[in-house]
């Protein structure tokens, strides 16, 4: 007889279906899984037989095939214990065939009890994706699920409740209702960074704009703590993206409780390039993936290796990174704001202080930053040392909710003055002066030609940002002197 069941695999951060298909027929007694499994799929031949037994069944003294199809997909993960235990029962005639699209994601052990899966959120997604609108998971799975479109999650402690509800003419118990993803309160706040409101600006200016930054400064400015807490100005994320964050930190092994505010990743600048972008086999995300719809800090940026800095010149621009690896392509996505810190020479005074550095040295420091990676970063921003600013402890701080509520505002405004056009942003956004003042730039200055369309686009934002109907010159010089600080800046 034939009976079949289905599950899910995890395929790089997605997930791929897979139906089991399981035959118990005449022969010797062997158990054979054939469709590409792996180790630890094949070693459940071990946990499902004495789970089946200690569940109070009897396992079919037959020969016992089960195919999962597709055969040329890698099965990897104990996620179809469940699935293979509930097929073989439905050939050997224990259980009935179901019609309901019912998908299982659970991992077996000895006695029958079932284990969650780290995966489960992305096997669901796969699942429901393929229109299965429900699954079966472990009861210890309960904290981990999240509200899924279109899908329903059903919590089973052991293989014999689970048993006993397919016997019942595949009825289902009450589905589980997750609560929905909320918003997680930050542990940093940008008001605890005293002065610097012409840097906070700018933070807000670059979270509206989706524009990639670097504070440059001397050591104890206060450029990691103000990177550190630009995601804090970040609205809060869609449900659909939270979820989409929330899968992508499972599928990488990276525990990250669903929430909806975006993430923040700051790797060592010991990170490798696979790390950063990522790789391995099978491919895994990288840190760029990992702060999809965040922001990415790489503090002390001219520390990190220069072929690892590289490495992101693609992903700053195609918003996604394409991975080939042992005839594999997969792609992930990584959209994400990139926060960089540096010191603009190795003593840290350059432009700022008596700096004591031979220009070659400085030059050579430089180096780690190639100029087309600087060229697809908008924004250099200087950090003054404490010794040049003025504090007043009366007035009151500027908070992260406050600057939220303006870069949310700005976004409005923005998506509404860019509907319908593609590309450069258009001569209709500007004032002819403003207009003659880009033009001259680009002619006049040092430009490539993304950085004339940088400089635009930050224009546009400074406009918006201050609720002007179009942009004026001064919001193009202002563009301008971000993309050209007057510090040993190299592009």
């Amino acid at each position: 007889m034939l009976g079949s069941a289905v599950g899910a695999v995890l395929d790089g951060i997605g997930a791929s279906v897979v139906t089991v298909e399981a035959d118990v027929g005449r022969g010797l007694p062997q158990f054979h899984i054939v469709g590409l499994p792996d180790s630890a799929v094949n070693e459940s031949k071990l946990r499902i037989r004495s789970a089946i037994r200690n569940s109070g069944l009897e396992f079919p003294n037959n020969r016992i095939t089960v195919n999962l199809s597709p055969a040329s997909v890698r099965k990897r993960g104990a996620g179809l214990d469940l699935a293979i235990a509930v097929a073989i029962l439905r050939a050997a005639g224990v259980l009935p065939a179901s019609e309901q699209a019912i998908g299982f994601a659970a991992e077996l052990s000895l006695s029958g009890a079932l284990a969650p899966v780290p995966e489960a959120v992305n096997l669901a997604i796969g699942l429901a994706a393929a229109g299965v609108h429900s699954v079966a998971v472990a009861a210890p799975q309960i904290g981990s699920c999240v509200p899924i479109p279109s899908l329903t999650w059903h919590t089973y402690a052991h293989l014999r409740d689970r048993i006993q509800d397919l016997r019942n003419h595949g009825h289902l118990r009450q589905p589980y209702s997750p609560p929905p993803i909320l918003t997680a309160q930050a542990d940093v706040d940008l008001d605890e960074v005293m002065g610097l409101d012409e840097v906070k600006r700018a933070l807000a200016l670059a979270a509206a704009g989706h524009h990639h930054l670097v504070l440059v400064g001397p050591p104890g400015c206060g450029k990691t703590m103000l990177a550190e807490r630009l995601h804090t100005l970040l609205p809060d994320l869609t449900p659909d993206e939270a979820l989409e964050v929330h899968a992508i930190h499972q599928a990488a092994g990276s525990p990250r409780p669903p929430t909806l505010r975006p993430p923040m990743r700051m790797p060592h600048h010991t990170i490798g390039q696979a790390g950063l972008i990522g790789g391995g086999t099978p491919p895994a995300p990288g840190e760029v993936t990992l702060a999809h719809h965040g922001v990415l800090v790489l503090d002390e940026v001219l520390e990190f290796r220069r072929a690892a800095l590289d490495a992101l010149r693609e992903p700053l621009v195609q918003r996604e990174v394409r991975l080939t690896r042992g005839g594999r392509s997969v792609t992930y996505p990584a959209s994400f704001l990139l926060a960089g810190t540096l010191n603009p020479c190795p003593c840290g005074q350059s432009g700022f202080g008596t700096c004591n550095c031979p220009e070659a040295v400085i030059l050579r420091y430089w180096s780690h930053l190639s100029g087309p990676l600087l060229d697809r970063i908008d924004m250099v921003v200087p950090v003054r040392p404490a010794r040049d600013r003025v504090y007043d402890e009366v007035s009151r701080r500027v908070t992260s909710a406050e600057l939220r509520a303006a870069v949310a505002r700005t976004r409005t405004a923005l998506a509404d003055r860019t509907r319908g056009v593609q590309g450069e942003p258009h001569p209709r956004d500007f004032a002819a002066a403003a207009l003659s003042r880009l033009h001259l730039a680009a002619t006049r200055l040092p430009l490539s030609r993304r950085g004339a369309l940088a400089v635009a686009r930050l224009a546009r934002t400074l406009s918006v940002m201050e609720g002007k109907d179009s942009v004026q010159p001064t919001h193009v010089d202002e563009a301008i002197a971000f993309r050209s600080p007057g510090l040993p800046v190299h592009r």
